[in-house]
Order: C-alpha cells, then sequence, then structure tokens
C-alpha cells in the first residue's frame, strides 16, 4: 500500500543504513550492506511514478473548483506537452497486474461508447479552455486499447486530430498500445489513416505454457504473425514489452526468449523484471519466489545481448535502434509536462500535479474530475525529477532547481560509485542503473 507509511518506512530504513554505511571502512562489509539495502526495497516496494506520494496532496475545494481547473489548464499554453489517453479494459486480469482495469463485462459495447464519449467530454474541456499547445507525443495505452472495437478506435482518434490536429509538432509521436491477439488487420489500417505512427505490443513471454500461466490469451504464433501484419502496413516503428523473472520461467527459457526477440524486426524492445505487487495475483497466492539475486543477473545478460544487436540502452529497461527512442516515457522520467485523459490518474506541469477521480463509475458521471492537486516547491521538485530519473542515463544540472536541498543524498551517491559528477552534468554508473529501484526509493 502507497500511503504515509511507505514514505516513514523507507525513511527509517535508509537513515540507519547511511549512517552504518559511514562507519564501516571495510568494502566486503559495505558491499554486504548495499545487498541488504537491495533486498529490503524489492521484497517492500510498490510502483512509485511520482513524488511526493498521492496522500500528501491537498483535496480540491467545490467552492473554487473551476478556477483551479482553469489555472491548471493555463500552465500548459504554449508549451510542448505530452497526451496520454487510457483505456482501462483487458480481455483478462494478469497475475502480475497490480493496477486498476476492468475485464470484459456483458455490457461490452455500451461500456465502450460511454467511456470514450467521456474521454471526448474531458478532451472539449482542456481544448477550449486554452489557446495554444504544443503537442510532442500522444500515447494510447493502459491497459488494452486494442480491445476497442473498430469502430470506437476510430471513433477516439479521430476526434483527437479533430482537436489538437492544428497543435501536432512535425515530429509527432503517436503511440497505440496492443495485445497480439486483438491487433487485427482492419485495425492497423484504420492506426495507419489516422496518423498513429508507432505500435507497441505486449508480449511478456513466448513461450506458451508461460502465456497461459499470466493469464494471457495469444500463442508465440500470434505474435510473429501481428509483427509481420504491422511491419507489411509500413509501421516502421515498433515496440514488444517482454518480462523476465517469471515464477515459472528459468534461464533456459528467459535465454530463448531473449534470442527470438532480439531478432525480430522492431526498433525498440522494453525489458521488464518481474515486480511484485501486493495487489497481483501472484503475490496473493504467495508465488513470489526468492528469485530476486537471478533477476539482477539476468539483466547483466539482456544488456550485453541487446547491445551485442545493435540496441542502445537508454534507460534500465528500454532499448532502441537507431536512437529511436520512445519519446512519452522519456518526456515523462525528464520532469516534462504531461496531461493524462482518465480517471484515476494523474497530470504534471512543471508547477503542479493533479489527481483525478479514481472510482470509474463516479468518474464517468461527474463533471468535476480533479480530486486533489499538489504544488512543487523546488525540494520536490528535484526529488521529483530523481525519483524518475532514476531509469535514465544522464541528469543535466541545468533541470535541478536546488541542487543544496538534496546534496547529502547525491554527495553519498557518489561515494558509493553509483553516481558520477562532471560539470554540466549527473552520469549514472552502471550500478546505478542496474539498482535504479533502491536508488529511486533513497530519494522518497
Amino acid at each position: 500500500m502507497i500511503d504515509n507509511n511507505y514514505n516513514e518506512r523507507f525513511r527509517k530504513f535508509f537513515t540507519k543504513f547511511f549512517d552504518n554505511y559511514k562507519k564501516i571502512k571495510n568494502q566486503e562489509e559495505k558491499d554486504f550492506l548495499f545487498k541488504l539495502a537491495v533486498n529490503f526495497v524489492e521484497k517492500n516496494r510498490d510502483f512509485v511514478i511520482q513524488y511526493p506520494l498521492v496522500t500528501y496532496w491537498e483535496e480540491v475545494k467545490k467552492e473554487n473548483y473551476n478556477e483551479i481547473k482553469l489555472n491548471l489548464f493555463k500552465s500548459y499554453e504554449w508549451k510542448k506537452t505530452s497526451l496520454y489517453f487510457h483505456i482501462p479494459f483487458c480481455k483478462t486480469k494478469c497475475t502480475y497486474c497490480n493496477f486498476h482495469i476492468i475485464v470484459w463485462a456483458k455490457n461490452k459495447d455500451l461500456m465502450q461508447k460511454i467511456y470514450i464519449n467521456k474521454l471526448k467530454k474531458e478532451i472539449d474541456d482542456f481544448s477550449e479552455n486554452i489557446n495554444d499547445i504544443k503537442i510532442d507525443t500522444i500515447y494510447i495505452w493502459w491497459w488494452t486499447p486494442s480491445y476497442l472495437d473498430e469502430e470506437n478506435i476510430e471513433d477516439l482518434i479521430s476526434y483527437i486530430n479533430k482537436k489538437f490536429w492544428k497543435y501536432y509538432l512535425e515530429d509527432l509521436e503517436f503511440c497505440f498500445e496492443s495485445n497480439p491477439d486483438s491487433l487485427t488487420k482492419e485495425k492497423l489500417q484504420i492506426l495507419k489513416n489516422n496518423k498513429v505512427n508507432r505500435i507497441s505490443l505486449w508480449v511478456q513471454s513466448f513461450d506458451d505454457e508461460i502465456i497461459k500461466k499470466i493469464n494471457r490469451t495469444y500463442r508465440k504464433e500470434d505474435v510473429l504473425n501481428v509483427i509481420n501484419l504491422a511491419k507489411s502496413i509500413w509501421f516502421e516503428k515498433l515496440n514488444i514489452d517482454m518480462i523476465y523473472g517469471l515464477p515459472w520461467s528459468n534461464y533456459e527459457n528467459m535465454k530463448k526468449d531473449l534470442e527470438i526477440a532480439k531478432s525480430l524486426p522492431i526498433n525498440h524492445l522494453t525489458y521488464y523484471p518481474l515486480y511484485y505487487y501486493e495487489e497481483s495475483i501472484i503475490w496473493k497466492k504467495q508465488e513470489t519466489y526468492d528469485n530476486i539475486e537471478s533477476i539482477y543477473n539476468f539483466y547483466d545478460e539482456v544488456v550485453e545481448t541487446l547491445t551485442k544487436e545493435w540496441f542502445k540502452q537508454y534507460w534500465r529497461e528500454y532499448f532502441c535502434k537507431n536512437w529511436e527512442i520512445h519519446k512519452y516515457h522519456n518526456n515523462h522520467i525528464t520532469n516534462k509536462l504531461f496531461y493524462w485523459f482518465w480517471h484515476s490518474s494523474y497530470s504534471f506541469s512543471w508547477k503542479e500535479a493533479f489527481y483525478k477521480e479514481q472510482d470509474l463509475n463516479e468518474y464517468l458521471k461527474n463533471e468535476n474530475n480533479i480530486k486533489k492537486v499538489y504544488y512543487y516547491n523546488d525540494e520536490n521538485f528535484d526529488r521529483r525529477l530523481f525519483v524518475l530519473w532514476m531509469k535514465d542515463l544522464n541528469i543535466n544540472k541545468v533541470n535541478i532547481k536546488n541542487i543544496d536541498s538534496i546534496k547529502h543524498l547525491i554527495n553519498i551517491l557518489i561515494e558509493m560509485k553509483l553516481l558520477k559528477e562532471y560539470k554540466d552534468r549527473y552520469t549514472l554508473t552502471y550500478k546505478w542503473l542496474k539498482y535504479q529501484e533502491l536508488l529511486s526509493h533513497i530519494f522518497i
């Protein structure tokens, strides 16, 4: 559970950790302490994508709701921004998933239309209250946008284009997330005809038995077929997501997955380690095998294998060819502006972040969906920067507002050989990138 106690738990641990680390002179003992910290974080952490945690944010008061909303919208004017559209529907609940989803119900067609109409109202509200915006990326994601029917996919994307096309930057990235078993030739053609230029596929494994155990509904053959189909319709930007360290996998099948993935005609690979989340089926069934060390070891294998195949690593989990990075996620972790259209989301505009209604039914029926807001001071802005940037390779000093408030943490990380300092930037060492979850929680 991510709440105030979550912060306090890590704050107490790392206070004690740093006190002991400073006293120890022997490198062997320091290495042992470091391993203890890695294990503590991996066994106690959850998924963190902002700082501070939402439990610290202020409730939005009804009496000044419109004023707050308009001020938040205005902060995006004339700036380069990423737009994100969330589709919460899935065919099944994956065993590793910790996120808020809606598994298809009896009223699937009706729910699609109701939800998309709600997104359209949000689009209208936002677009009608700003004078100008520079749209750098659009991402339709989380959870399975490709489960929408053809009619509803076209309805949503054509509406986005209608309202925002005049603000698109020339090198706009427009990405659509999909499952291999629900992305048809007809849907791909609709996407191609409506300015979508990047396809991302949830794959996770090529082993049919493991795919079944994580509660997904396709086979290896489906993945290979849909990649070839996308290439035949001239989608040049293709990503697949993979997971290593699942409870039923071993070195042999993880290595086999890696060999298949590296050989595919794609320009981007996202390779995640398994994250254990309290709300996931894996966690609830206590299938949490003690495989932290094997996950970190296989990370080395992933990096070595993919870099030999001309993939460039630019985050811990992200690898691309020809320097074709995923712009949306890169914007997110480098504290760029983004606005999310959906329930249970938060948006960030440099000066503040704001959070929307979490309950889907409430979101669909209410007009006033912004529930909480956080106004950033310099220290929290910088901490947020480091929490998100743990996955990146360089931190430009020009983006840090007040280095003094976090200098003590930075100095310790430099001493631990996790960070290098240069005149204009901090560079993450290989060790830092490998243990980025540990380091993001140091800043939490």
